[in-house]
């Protein structure tokens, strides 16, 4: 496993062998986060071994080595920044994974736009932008979004109605000053950024398990988002109420995907916008999709997404849900910013009809930021229903039971 993903290894606990899990991680991460011993924690973790591998470094070597002694069966990357080293580490090994050329595209917001412009897919306008001018001149057509081409989380994304040069100044200084401690390294990373014309419509993702370039696995999420300059996630809904010719839009859709991007084995988690006209690929990860999506198609599907991942990159053929069983939503909990003075009403929404769990990671004392990314959510409630609407209901009853003061 190429990068630490703790909610990956809680879930594949018990599903594969004691000790039959390596993970390489960014020295720097493991001090941050304090992973010297969770190896002692998890009974199926061997080891977890610095190594470095966010753009560049000896990951590739450590894990060659590596497999002279413990023969490696499958490479995982287990976090976004994770992706391209894990390829690389399998073509390496001769094993199944997404390709390097796939896992650069998939890393690299540009080279993306690129790929699925030569394949004929819509797409947005969009540039590459190296300084506030270029915001500015790229503006002058309508509404854009500025990100950075290769972070996570929505960490930098910023929605720009109206963009003036003071207003691109600030959302440069944004883009260079947007961090993530323990997930990055301290070393200076090279960062490229790009504009993008506003795309409006219905968002939704689509999660896929990809072996040798066949979609073996398919599901269409619904997203929220809150409004203002942060396109932050603020729930998801699995499968997507969704007509039987939008999905087969959307199966076609991302068949056209794994070939403009050369994708192998492995999984996709692909985010679109439903226009009036048209699906429109706003971006794509090559690895499990955050926000406890994979729990959710564990529970929807009643199947487990993660080893299945596993096995299909060891080279074997799980067996597959191709309909859902069910349905399960995920809301994200919000309170106004400040000091957190109390939290109540976490019992009680545990106790509610469907709730699967309700996890809240602040306490009195704590501070709530405002919403710039995925990291500033402090809780979520996750529920299962006979149907997305019965589903999300629940998570939205769920997630409004815990009550947040602040000051």
């Amino acid at each position: 496993m190429v990068g630490f993903g703790s909610v990956f290894l809680d879930a594949v606990e018990g599903a594969v062998a004691d000790g039959s899990i390596v993970v390489l991680e960014e020295p720097d991460n493991i001090r941050h986060r304090g992973l010297e011993g969770e190896a002692e924690r998890r009974a199926c973790l061997r080891a977890v071994l610095p190594a470095t591998y966010q753009q560049g470094g000896d990951c590739v070597d450590i894990a060659t080595e590596l497999h002279r002694s413990w023969p490696i069966e499958a490479v995982v990357p287990a976090l976004e920044y994770a992706v391209p080293a894990a390829a690389a580490i399998a073509e390496k090994l001769g094993l199944p994974g997404a390709t390097s050329r796939a896992a650069a595209v998939l890393r690299d917001k540009l080279l993306l736009r690129e790929a699925t412009g030569r394949a004929g897919m819509p797409t947005p306008r969009w540039r590459e932008i190296r300084g506030p001018e270029d915001i500015v001149a790229f503006a002058q057509a309508g509404p854009v979004v500025v990100k950075p081409a290769d972070r996570q989380a929505s960490v930098g994304v910023q929605l720009l109605d109206h963009c003036d040069p003071a207003e691109a100044e600030r959302a440069w200084q944004a883009l260079l000053e947007a961090a993530e401690p323990g997930h990055a390294p301290d070393r200076p990373l090279d960062r490229r950024f790009l504009a993008e014309e506003r795309v409006y419509g219905t968002e939704y993702s689509v999660e896929a398990l990809v072996r040798e370039g066949s979609v073996e696995f398919f599901n269409v999420t619904e997203k929220s988002v809150i409004g203002g300059r942060h396109p932050v996630e603020s729930g998801h809904v699995l499968p997507a109420p969704v007509s039987a010719e939008t999905e087969q839009d959307m199966r076609t859709a991302m068949r056209r995907l794994v070939e403009a991007t050369g994708f192998g084995s492995g999984i996709l988690h692909a985010e679109w916008i439903m226009t009036g006209s048209e699906l429109v690929l706003i971006e794509c990860a090559g690895r499990c999709p955050g926000d406890r999506l994979t729990d959710l198609l564990d529970l929807a599907y009643a199947t487990a997404i993660r080893p299945a991942l596993i096995e299909i990159l060891a080279g074997r053929r799980p067996r597959l849900p191709q309909r859902a069983a069910g349905a399960a939503a995920i809301r994200f909990m919000s309170a106004p910013p400040g000091e957190v003075v109390s939290v109540e009403g976490v019992a009680e929404a545990r106790e509610r009809p469907g709730v699967h769990s309700v996890q809240v990671t602040v306490a009195e004392g704590d501070r709530i930021r405002p919403w710039s990314s995925s990291w500033d959510r402090y809780g979520y409630a996750l529920a299962t229903g006979r149907n997305p609407e019965e589903a999300n209901s629940r998570a939205v009853a769920a997630a409004a039971s815990v009550r947040v003061r602040t000051r």
